[in-house]
C-alpha cells in the first residue's frame, strides 16, 4: 500500500504543481457500530448520504501558524474516496482501507493533525491513518469511534505520533491540544449518552436499586465520606432513584452502562466476547441453572463435584428465551453461543455446560486437602499477597475492644510450641520463622450481619511456621465471632489433627472458613479494589489532562485498555446488589460470604490503602516479607527465599522500572522539566485530590524525575503484573470448589450441638452442606473460567502491536525492544525455576508450576501471561 500510494503522489498538472502539493492518506476504518460491523441497512443509509453529498471530510492541520488566523494552517477539506465501491463481504476484524487526497500550498509545512467530520448517519471506528508527504510518511494512531458531526461541538482531531511536552507544542497545534482536552473534560452536567467522549468522576452510588426495595436493595454509597472512602468511578449522569435521591438509578440489561465511547470494547475482538460473555451468561444461563438445580442445593460428595468435569450440567430447557433485537444491539450473545465458547470443545451438544478439569486436581485429586498445599498456596496460589511476617506475640487486634471484645488473640504459646522445632516463640520471631494470614480485623465488624444472611462466616487468623526446608507449616487457625447482645466474643483455636477423623473434619472445616475469608478478600480487595477500582481514576485523569500528544499519554494507553469498560460491566453484573433469585447481576453478593456487605468491606480495606505501598517492593517491606539489603539483587532480601510470587514479581518489577526510567528520561531531563509540565502537574493534582480524594496519605509530591518514575512503575505494575497474579489463576485454584469455597453456610459444631452428631455420622456430606451450594459453585466456576481466559488478540507486557503508529522515535523503539528482551529473559528464568526440584513451593503436591507471572501466553485458559492492562 505504501509503495503504490507513493507513485500517485505527484500526478497533478505542471501549472498546479507550482502552487500546490498533493498528499495522500491511507485510512483504515471499520464501518457501522460496536457490535454489527456488517449491518447492510447501515451501509445503505451511509451510501444514500454519500450520494447526497454528505460525506466524510478530512482536513490537514500544519504545525506551522497561519499569520492571518493565528492558528495552524488548514488544507482544503478532502473527501474519503471510494466509499460507494467497497464490497460488503468484508472481514470485520480487518476493516476497510480508503484514500484521502489533500491539496495543500507549497509552504504548508509539516502536517501535525487531521480534522475529521462524519456527515454520514452512522458511525465508524477509525483505526489509523498513514499520510504520505513529499519527504516522509506520517502516522496517526486514532482508535476512536467517529459519530455524525452533530454530536460534537467541533471536528474530531487526531494528531501524528510525534509527541510533545506542553511547552514544546508547535504553534499550529496549541489550540487543538487544549480544545481537545476541554471536550474530554466536559461540563459535568447532564446524562452521558452513547456517542459521548466525556471523562468525569462520581462516587459509587449505582450498586443498588432502592426503588425496588429500600431496605433490601439499597447499598451504601462508597466514596466522598470518611466512613466509606473509595476511588471514584466514571460519571454517567443517569437519573436518581425516587426512593433515594443520592443513589443513581441502575441500568437494566441489555442497556449499556455509559463509559466514554473510545473505552468500549470493539466487537471485532475476542476480548469483547469475554465481556459480552459475562453479561449474556448472567442474563441467560444463570437463571436456567438456578431453576434446574432447585431442590439440589448441596453437592452430595466429591464424586458429585467430579461429575461436573465429566458430564456437566444439562441445560436443555425451554426457559432460555432467544434474545431480542435490542439485546443483540447491546452486545448480548445467545446463552448457547456463550456455552459453545466455554464448554469442553469435545462436547458435541452445546446445551451441556461442562468444565475443564482445573490444574489443581489434574495430577493429584487429593493434594488440595493437604496442609502443606494449603500453606503453599499462600505463597504461590491465587492470593499470594496477604501473608505477613509475624512481628509480635501475642497477636493483637487494632479494633476497639469496647465494641469488638478482647484484643488479644486466643492463640497461645502452648498452641504453637510443640511444632516450632525446638524454638521458643521469641527465637522463632527473631529468626523470621513465624508468618500469619490475618483477616480478623477486616471481617469481624461484619460477621454478625453476614451471619444474619445466608452466609455463615468467622473472622480468621492462620499462623504458619517456616521450616528449614523453606516450606510453610500450618500451626493454628483461630476463628472468631464478635460479641452480641447475648454473648461475649467467641474465639476458637483449631490445631492440625493427629489421627482422629472427628478432629480431621473440624480441621478441614476450619481451613474451609479461612478459604472463604480469603476468597472474599481476594476478589474484593486484592483483585477488584487494588487493580480495577484504583486504576479507574488514573484513566479518567489521563484523558482529562494529558493530551493525546503528551508522551505519558502514549506511554500509558496500553495499560488502560478496556479497564473502564470491564469495570462498568462489573458494576452491573458482578459487584452490584443481588436482588433476588433468577434476577440479573449481583454474582459476588449471591455467591460469596460477605453477601450484601461485599463492597462495603472493600471500602473498609481502602481506608488503609496508600499508593506508595502498592508497588511490589514497598508491599513486601510493609508485610515484613522482605528487608532492605543494598547488597541484594534488587535491594531487598526475601525472608522466605522460595516465595514464587515475590521472586518472579521482583524480576518483572525491575524490568518495568528499567523501561519506565529509559522512556521517562528521554523526555524529562531534570526536576525542572517535571515541575514545569503543566499537564502532568494537573493530572497528578486531580488523581490525588479528586480521583483518590478520600485518601490523603501515601502520595509523592511529583517534583522530580525519580518520583515520576516511581508513580509510573507502580501504575504499570498494578495494571499488568499484579492483576495477572490475582486473576489468571482463578480457575486453576477456585475452579475446584472444595479448595476455595466462596460461601460458608454452617458454623463448625461444638460438642453437644444438634449438628455435631450429623457431622460425625456423615463427614463428607456435612462438609458440602457447610460450604457453597451447587448453584453458587457452578455460577462461580463459569464466571471464573471466563475471567481466567486469555483473548486471541491479547497484547502482553512488552508488546505494542501498533508499531509504527504508536511511535517512530528510534530512541523510544530501541528502549521498547530492550524491555521486551528483558521480559523474554524473565520468562526463561521462571521456566528454569519451575524445573528446579529444590524449590518446593513452585509446584507442591498438586504439581502446578508457578506461571502466573510468566509474561507471555497463548490464547485460552493457560494460567500464565501478563496482559498490558486490567482488561478482564
Amino acid at each position: 500500500m505504501g509503495q503504490s500510494l507513493g507513485k500517485l503522489l505527484w500526478t497533478t498538472d505542471a501549472a498546479e504543481k507550482e502552487q500546490v502539493q498533493l498528499m495522500k492518506a491511507s485510512v483504515l476504518l471499520q464501518r457501522k457500530n460496536l457490535f454489527d460491523l456488517n449491518d447492510q441497512l447501515a451501509r445503505v443509509g451511509d451510501n444514500i448520504s454519500q450520494l447526497a453529498g454528505q460525506d466524510v471530510e478530512f482536513t490537514l492541520v500544519s504545525v506551522g501558524v497561519d499569520e492571518e488566523t493565528g492558528l495552524g494552517k488548514r488544507s482544503i477539506s478532502a473527501d474519503l474516496e471510494g466509499w460507494l465501491w467497497k464490497e460488503n463481504s468484508i472481514e470485520a476484524d480487518k476493516g476497510e482501507t480508503y484514500v484521502v487526497s489533500f491539496k495543500v500550498a507549497k509552504d504548508f509545512g509539516t502536517p501535525g493533525a487531521i480534522l475529521v467530520e462524519n456527515h454520514h448517519p452512522n458511525w465508524f471506528f477509525l483505526k489509523n491513518i498513514m499520510l504520505h508527504t513529499s519527504s516522509e510518511v506520517l502516522y496517526f494512531s486514532c482508535n476512536s469511534w467517529v459519530y455524525n458531526y452533530r454530536h460534537y461541538d467541533a471536528p474530531r482531531v487526531f494528531f501524528t505520533n510525534q509527541v510533545y511536552l506542553p511547552s514544546q507544542t508547535p504553534g499550529g497545534l496549541v489550540d487543538l491540544r487544549y480544545s481537545e482536552l476541554e471536550q474530554l473534560r466536559g461540563d459535568g452536567k447532564g446524562e452521558r449518552l452513547r456517542p459521548h467522549r466525556v471523562y468525569d468522576y462520581d462516587v459509587y452510588n449505582d450498586l443498588g436499586d432502592p426503588d425496588k426495595d429500600v431496605e433490601l436493595y439499597s447499598r451504601t454509597i462508597l466514596g466522598g465520606s470518611t466512613e466509606f472512602p473509595y476511588p471514584r468511578r466514571c460519571r454517567t449522569g443517569r437519573s436518581r432513584a425516587n426512593a433515594d435521591p443520592s443513589s443513581e438509578r441502575p441500568v437494566e440489561l441489555p442497556e449499556l452502562v455509559y463509559v466514554p465511547r473510545d473505552e468500549r470494547f470493539k466487537r471485532i475482538k475476542k476480548s469483547d466476547f469475554l465481556g459480552s460473555a459475562m453479561k449474556s451468561f448472567s442474563h441467560g444461563a444463570i437463571p436456567v441453572i438456578e431453576r434446574m438445580l432447585e431442590g439440589k442445593k448441596s453437592f452430595d460428595n466429591m464424586d458429585d463435584i467430579k461429575d461436573l468435569y465429566a458430564n456437566g450440567v444439562n441445560l436443555h430447557s425451554n426457559d432460555i428465551m432467544p434474545l431480542s433485537e435490542q439485546e443483540k444491539l447491546a452486545g448480548l450473545l445467545e446463552p448457547f453461543e456463550i456455552l459453545k465458547e466455554i464448554v469442553d470443545p469435545e462436547t458435541e451438544d452445546p446445551h451441556i455446560l461442562t468444565f475443564p478439569k482445573p490444574q489443581l486436581i489434574q495430577e493429584n485429586e487429593k493434594a488440595w486437602s493437604e496442609d502443606d498445599e494449603f500453606a503453599r498456596q499462600m505463597l504461590a496460589g491465587l492470593s499470594p499477597m496477604v501473608i505477613e511476617r509475624m512481628r509480635e506475640f501475642p497477636i493483637m487486634s487494632k479494633l476497639d475492644p469496647d465494641i469488638y471484645g478482647e484484643r488479644t488473640s486466643a492463640i497461645r504459646a502452648d498452641h504453637l510450641l510443640k511444632n516450632l522445632h525446638g524454638l521458643t516463640i521469641h527465637e522463632a520471631l527473631a529468626q523470621h520463622r513465624l508468618y500469619i494470614v490475618d483477616f480478623h480485623d477486616v471481617f469481624l465488624p461484619y460477621i454478625e450481619r453476614i451471619n444474619a444472611l445466608e452466609g455463615k462466616a468467622y473472622a480468621s487468623r492462620t499462623v504458619l511456621f517456616l521450616t528449614k526446608e523453606g516450606i510453610l507449616k500450618v500451626l493454628a487457625i483461630e476463628l472468631s465471632l464478635p460479641p452480641t447482645k447475648d454473648k461475649p466474643k467467641s474465639s476458637r483455636v483449631f490445631l492440625p489433627p493427629s489421627s482422629s477423623s472427628h478432629e480431621n473434619l473440624k480441621w478441614q472445616l476450619a481451613k474451609a472458613h479461612v478459604a472463604t475469608n480469603d476468597a472474599g478478600y481476594h476478589q474484593l480487595v486484592s483483585h477488584w479494589l487494588q487493580t480495577h477500582a484504583s486504576i479507574e481514576p488514573f484513566i479518567i485523569a489521563t484523558n482529562r489532562h494529558l493530551s493525546a500528544m503528551h508522551p505519558l499519554n502514549v506511554f500509558l494507553v496500553p495499560h488502560f485498555k478496556n479497564t473502564m469498560n470491564i469495570n462498568a460491566i462489573a458494576r452491573k453484573i458482578l459487584v452490584n446488589a443481588y436482588t433476588g433469585q433468577f434476577l440479573i447481576g449481583g454474582i459476588i453478593e449471591r455467591a460469596f460470604s460477605p453477601g450484601r456487605y461485599s463492597m462495603e468491606l472493600s471500602s473498609v480495606a481502602y481506608k488503609s490503602w496508600r499508593f506508595n505501598e502498592q508497588g511490589l517492593p514497598a508491599d513486601l517491606l510493609k508485610r515484613g516479607m522482605a528487608v532492605k539489603d543494598p547488597s541484594a539483587k534488587y535491594g531487598l532480601q526475601l525472608l522466605v527465599e522460595d516465595y514464587p510470587f515475590a521472586v518472579d514479581g521482583l524480576e518483572i518489577w525491575w524490568a518495568i522500572s528499567k523501561w519506565v526510567k529509559e522512556y521517562v528520561e528521554i523526555f524529562y531531563k531534570d526536576a525542572e522539566t517535571v515541575k514545569k509540565d503543566v499537564e502532568l502537574q494537573r493530572w497528578w493534582k486531580e488523581v490525588t485530590e479528586v480521583g483518590h480524594g478520600d485518601t490523603k496519605e501515601g502520595w509523592v509530591d511529583m517534583k522530580d524525575v525519580s518520583e515520576l518514575e516511581e508513580v509510573l512503575t507502580t501504575l504499570i505494575w498494578l495494571a499488568s503484573a499484579h492483576h495477572a497474579a490475582v486473576n489468571f489463576g482463578q480457575y486453576t485454584y477456585a475452579g475446584y470448589m472444595p479448595n476455595r469455597p466462596t460461601m460458608g453456610r454452617m458454623l463448625i459444631p461444638e460438642e453437644g450441638d444438634e449438628e455435631h452428631h450429623l457431622m460425625l455420622s456423615n463427614p463428607e456430606g456435612f462438609f458440602f452442606r457447610a460450604v457453597s451450594t451447587r448453584t453458587q459453585a457452578i455460577i462461580v466456576m463459569a464466571i471464573l473460567e471466563i475471567l481466567s481466559t486469555h483473548a486471541n488478540d491479547e497484547e502482553y507486557l512488552g508488546q505494542r502491536t501498533e508499531t509504527p503508529y504508536w511511535s517512530t522515535d528510534e530512541e523510544v523503539l530501541n528502549a521498547s525492544k530492550r524491555f521486551t528482551a528483558c521480559l523474554n529473559e524473565v520468562e526463561a528464568n521462571i521456566s528454569r525455576r519451575n524445573q528446579d526440584s529444590s524449590l518446593l513451593n513452585r509446584r507442591g503436591a498438586a504439581n502446578i508450576p508457578y506461571t502466573l507471572l510468566s509474561p507471555f501466553s497463548a490464547e485460552g485458559l493457560t494460567g500464565r501471561g501478563i496482559p498490558n492492562s486490567t482488561s478482564i
